[in-house]
């Protein structure tokens, strides 16, 4: 089954926050855009969400430019020590 770029695109960052911080939660959610965009939400500490931040944002930015305008994507990076207890059961965050 052939992938869209936002699902490339997704794969990319999740594979690569995972070995950057293996600690970190990775969700995609393409329900805002057709085929053609992702919102990606990582949730990690905050000691590692900029290193986090610095290290994809390039990946971002590279796989953007290269779909000339047919990709639309954004990185929300969220404090996994500020999530509520629901958020942290629903994703499975160690309490």
């Amino acid at each position: 089954m052939p992938q869209t770029l936002a699902e490339v695109l997704a794969k990319k960052i999740k594979s690569e926050a995972a070995r950057l911080a293996p600690m970190s939660i990775v969700r995609e959610d393409f329900s805002n855009y057709k085929d053609d965009g992702v919102d990606i939400y990582i949730y990690a500490p905050r000691k590692v969400a900029d290193l986090l931040r610095s290290r994809l944002k390039p990946i971002l930015d590279k796989e953007k430019s290269l779909s000339r305008g047919k990709l639309e994507a954004r990185l929300i990076m969220e404090d996994m020590e500020n999530m509520s207890e629901e958020a942290k059961k629903k994703y499975g965050v160690p309490v």
